[in-house]
């Protein structure tokens, strides 16, 4: 089972996707700030989405780093409620490797993870 740490701190938003990741037999574990994230990030993580801008207008850039300094190969997909183009450059820089838009569908929102997951474990098997 592929795990998923979920960084979103609109708990709505964050509850409705952990549920529906997890019917999709996803292991999810969901923090809703920056400082929760980065504490329950470990290495045997296999995607986090993580939210560009979270509470207080505090972007979530130091935990991507860290994420890809600690765990290069962990998928890490961004999550944004406005089309930033700056903060989306920013956030590839920094190796994220995608993003989506809210507000999503949820029949996009599996589609689009399932192939970054077949993408990934593709990489991974070379």
């Amino acid at each position: 089972m592929d795990r998923i740490l979920l960084v979103e701190d609109e708990t709505e938003v964050a509850d409705m996707l952990a549920n529906f990741l997890t019917k999709k037999g996803f292991g999810v574990d969901v923090a809703y700030d920056l400082e929760s994230g980065a504490a329950k990030f470990e290495p045997s993580y296999d995607i986090v989405l993580l939210d560009i801008v979270l509470s207080n207008n505090q972007t979530s850039f130091p935990l991507l780093k860290k994420i890809k300094e600690q765990s290069p190969d962990t998928l890490v997909l961004m999550v944004t409620a406005h089309d930033d183009s700056e903060k989306i450059a920013e956030a590839k820089r920094l190796g994220a490797d995608g993003y989506f838009l809210k507000p999503f569908r949820m029949d996009y929102l599996e589609e689009f993870l399932l192939s970054k997951i077949e993408s990934l474990r593709r990489q991974r098997n070379k």
